[in-house]
Parts: C-alpha cells; sequence; structure tokens
C-alpha cells in the first residue's frame, strides 16, 4: 500500500527529518511549514495520513486538526509536539518529540493500518 504523507511542522529541520523518515519508510511526503498553507493547496488534502506539530505560527495545530476533519472526515492524524501527550488532541497515533525512524513507523502502524502490507516497514 502506497501511502502519501502531509506534514506540517514550522521547524524546518523537524520537517526535514520526519520527511525524511517517512520516505524512507517507503511514502510519498507533501509538506507545508505552517497550518494556512497546508489548507490553501488542495494537493495537500490528497493523502492518507497527515502529520500535525501542535506549536504552529497563526492557526495552531489544534485548529488544524479540526479543519482537516472537517474538510477530510476520517482522515487519520498524527501529532508530533515537544509538549506533554496528556495536552494532545484525540487522534489515531502521537509521535512525540524527539522522534526516531521506529517511531514514525510505529504511528504510521497506528494511524494507517496495513501501510507496509505486513512487511516490517
Amino acid at each position: 500500500m502506497s501511502v502519501r504523507a502531509l506534514v506540517v511542522d514550522d521547524e524546518h529541520d523537524e520537517l526535514a527529518l520526519l520527511a525524511t523518515h517517512l520516505r524512507r519508510a517507503g511514502c510519498e511526503v507533501v509538506e507545508a511549514v505552517s497550518a494556512e498553507a497546508a489548507l490553501d493547496d488542495d494537493d495537500h488534502l490528497a493523502v492518507d495520513v497527515a502529520f500535525v506539530d501542535l506549536r504552529l505560527p497563526g492557526m495552531d495545530g489544534w485548529a488544524l486538526i479540526r479543519r482537516l476533519h472537517e474538510r477530510r472526515p476520517g482522515l487519520p492524524v498524527v501529532v508530533t509536539s515537544v509538549l506533554d501527550p496528556e495536552d494532545y488532541p484525540t487522534v489515531e497515533a502521537v509521535l512525540p518529540k524527539p522522534f526516531t525512524g521506529a517511531g514514525v513507523r510505529h504511528a504510521l502502524d497506528a494511524a494507517v493500518p496495513g501501510w507496509s502490507d505486513g512487511g516490517t516497514g
């Protein structure tokens, strides 16, 4: 199963690292540096899963997740954040920062079951 993932993070290094881990896992990655940028491009919404940082300038991650679910009901969301996990909204998976490649694959497993077709990812 080919997975197309949206990554929204205003920190360039974090965005690049997460995108690299997702590409290594076999995903196609669409990147956005803000919630507004993610919502302004319909191509960004044609994805199988969204990885969203909660601390974004302008519209924050909580608001972005609500908007994503309004525009794409059922879209799996993975929260990536340095905040305490108890502060995260209810989503399909969480990926606390700092994360590892194994953590990214685990979050994909939780958010998009079957993404690796039973492989080890």
